[in-house]
């Protein structure tokens, strides 16, 4: 039976996703370093601090009270594009690390690499959780020859749990990829502003 135009419509479009997700999303061990650092976690708190504290009304009100008791019209009430673009980027960053911790495996949470999740959970592990991944990895399509061992059914385990959830490892990538931009431009910008100061008075000329 020969099939539709729609069908292969379609067809075409997953396999255009899934070679876009593949190019731009890492495996979740290369993402691991930066969601579990602790300048990381701490991003999360940063929606909440901005809802608080830079879009806070009453912050607003006691701006405009200053400029009316001081006299001064050159006290801005506006909020500066570069807090807002930081606000960004740490917002994005904080979600990158909420879809991690959502949907990243705990053994890869735990472990960098396969042969630490070998030496590490490896001698830990019982015949029946052993019996389940092998059967996993069986029905999985691999292609197993020769003398396969415990450690080689924990490796091809690792090496699965590392690509799996396609979608969330390309969400936390992008939203790493925008955060950490945003904040290197930043940076950039500043560092150009400072280095222009520098050469228009050397030396404190």
């Amino acid at each position: 039976m020969a099939m539709s135009r729609n069908m292969r419509l379609r067809l075409e479009l997953r396999r255009f996703q899934n070679r876009f997700t593949e190019i731009f999303s890492r495996p979740w061990s290369d993402l691991r370093g930066i969601s579990n650092s602790y300048a990381a976690k701490g991003t999360v708190l940063i929606p909440l601090v901005g809802y608080y504290v830079i879009f806070n009304e009453s912050i607003v009100k006691w701006l405009n009270l200053a400029r009316e008791f001081v006299g001064n019209q050159n006290i801005d009430d506006r909020i500066s594009p570069r807090v807002l673009w930081l606000y960004v980027a740490l917002c994005a960053i904080a979600f990158g690390t909420l879809i991690y911790a959502k949907w990243c495996p705990q053994e890869v949470k735990k472990y960098g690499d396969y042969r630490d999740y070998v030496n590490g959970d490896g001698p830990a592990l019982s015949a029946g959780t052993m019996t389940d991944i092998e059967s996993d990895i069986s029905r999985k399509g691999y292609a197993l020859e020769g003398s396969i061992g415990k450690s080689d059914y924990l490796e091809l385990n690792y090496r699965e749990l590392d690509e799996s959830n396609r979608w969330a490892r390309w969400a936390v990538t992008v939203c790493f990829a925008f955060g950490f931009g945003v904040l290197t431009a930043l940076s950039a910008k500043i560092f150009y502003k400072v280095i222009s100061m520098l050469y228009q008075s050397p030396f404190g000329s």
